[in-house]
């Protein structure tokens, strides 16, 4: 499961603890435990900051994935700053095509780097989508991406 927690903030200003709701009933259902986490992984996501740094603090063993549009979010320093509480980093692709070399600084921060959404129906600089997306994954070297088209997902044989 690869839940996101979107706009905790808008939540939280309405009186909902969107970051509590998930930490509960993530709990509640044992799937932080380690031999649950084996049969069902549970990645959580988010563009909300403080929301991953308190699923880290409050779930550690869950995996947590920071997203991200921003060119600042794939410098040296931040993703330093980010591996401090999240096991992940996740740049919309333009992010990563502009910054190619993150993925190696993410990786030696020991963080994945998976990217978002490859669509067959994008007018981009490549044949197609599953071109894109080998181009990601095998050249680039990213560990997993978003895509609305898993039937052309570019597996190696």
């Amino acid at each position: 499961m690869y839940p996101e927690l979107k706009s905790p903030r808008l939540y939280k200003s309405r009186g909902i603890d969107q970051v509590k709701l998930f930490v509960d009933v993530v709990r509640k259902n044992g799937l932080e435990k380690p031999e649950s986490l084996k049969k069902t992984p549970v990645i959580i996501q988010s563009f909300d900051e403080e929301a991953i740094r308190r699923v880290a603090v409050e779930l550690p063993t869950i995996p947590r994935v920071f997203l991200t549009s921003k060119d600042e979010d794939v410098t040296e320093a931040r993703i330093r700053q980010l591996a401090t509480f999240s096991t992940g980093i996740a740049p919309e692709k333009v992010v990563i095509a502009r910054h190619p070399e993150m993925v190696a600084r993410a990786h030696a921060a020991r963080l994945t780097v998976t990217s978002w959404t490859f669509r067959g129906d994008e007018k981009t600089g490549y044949p197609t989508v599953r071109d894109e997306m080998s181009y990601f994954l095998y050249t680039l070297g990213i560990d997993a991406l978003f895509t609305n088209n898993p039937d052309q997902f570019p597996r190696r044989r």
